[in-house]
């Protein structure tokens, strides 16, 4: 199948190209077998061109965009880098097991990909995986959200993309609700402190994402999600202020939500959630949602916009 043509000019093209398909079992701790699941899942998940002959509107882009970073970043162990083995204590690398063998499960119960058995993690962890072919009982309900939407677009045909979008960012928040509540509860060490809370900040990020419904095909992905991450782990202050401006300030941004204390976060969710309730509040999801994480004189009229959307009836 197509791909959009524009993907052999960045670094996931290797891995797009190169990861062997899976044969046998879907072993989740090799990077490159997650990778080769989301191809397959991206693959498989456009019936009748409905995502475009190219693919390029999916929607699962997103989430191997994210993985590519994860690795390129150094978030998935150490060994990563090096021969793909990701370590099943990474915090990062458990985050992304919920979005990308949970998946894969619900995928192959809607019978998009293959039933393959998910192998077992190489030893004890601190994080539950899927062992013996049983799925944890609080990733269970994520499997159902993602074999709802991969039923949904295997049989969508249509050129309107936001249905498959709602139905993915539902299932993609029951999974790092479950990923969140565990960081609240496990000894993350070694792991730097800054990192870890970057990381539960990220876990907030996403609702807002979530709430509306944020574009995650290649062409949102490539203008909009491949400068706005730290490319190496987070240590300590001087390691924000040495990235890039856009970057720095996305990061400062996370940061400040996972130090929100939880009653006005989950008040300023609500009010975001209220903002974004009809489909033309999410076109516009871009300015509006820098109006509210970076207001400035010269986003003032959407700052406006944003009282309109919240108390329209």
């Amino acid at each position: 199948m197509a791909h959009p043509e524009e993907l052999a000019e960045l670094d996931l093209y290797p891995v797009w190209a190169t990861a062997p398909e899976l044969e046998g079992a879907f072993d989740p701790f090799r990077f490159e077998q997650r990778m080769a699941a989301y191809r397959l899942m991206i693959r498989n998940t456009n019936p009748a061109d409905g995502f475009g002959a190219d693919n390029r509107r999916n929607p699962l882009w997103g989430l191997m965009f994210q993985h590519q970073w994860q690795l390129r970043s150094g978030r998935l162990g150490a060994g990563a880098p090096r021969d793909g083995r990701i370590d099943p204590d990474a915090p990062w690398g458990y985050g992304n097991y919920a979005l990308s063998a949970i998946p894969w499960l619900g995928a192959a119960a809607a019978g998009v990909v293959p039933a393959l058995p998910v192998a077992d993690p190489p030893g004890p962890s601190r994080f539950r995986y899927v062992t013996g072919g049983v799925v944890p009982d609080e990733l269970v309900g994520a499997v159902a959200d993602w074999r709802d939407y991969f039923t949904l677009v295997a049989g969508n045909g249509s050129a309107d993309p936001e249905p498959a979008r709602l139905a993915l960012w539902k299932a993609h928040k029951t999974c790092l609700d479950v990923v969140a509540g565990v960081l609240a509860d496990v000894d993350t060490a070694p792991w730097p402190d800054l990192e870890i809370t970057f990381l539960r900040g990220w876990c907030r990020m996403v609702d807002y994402l979530w709430a509306a419904a944020w574009p995650t095909d290649f062409a949102s992905m490539t203008a909009h999600g491949l400068d706005v991450l730290p490319e190496s782990l987070l240590t300590g202050p001087g390691d924000v202020d040495a990235l890039p401006a856009k970057a720095r300030s996305n990061v400062v941004n996370v940061l400040r939500l996972a130090t929100t204390p939880r009653w006005r976060y989950n008040l300023n969710l609500l009010l975001w959630q209220r903002i974004m309730r009809t489909r033309e509040a999410r076109d516009q999801v871009l300015p509006l949602l820098d109006a509210v994480f970076d207001p400035r004189p010269d986003n003032r009229a959407e700052r406006r916009r944003l009282l309109v959307h919240l108390l329209r009836p």
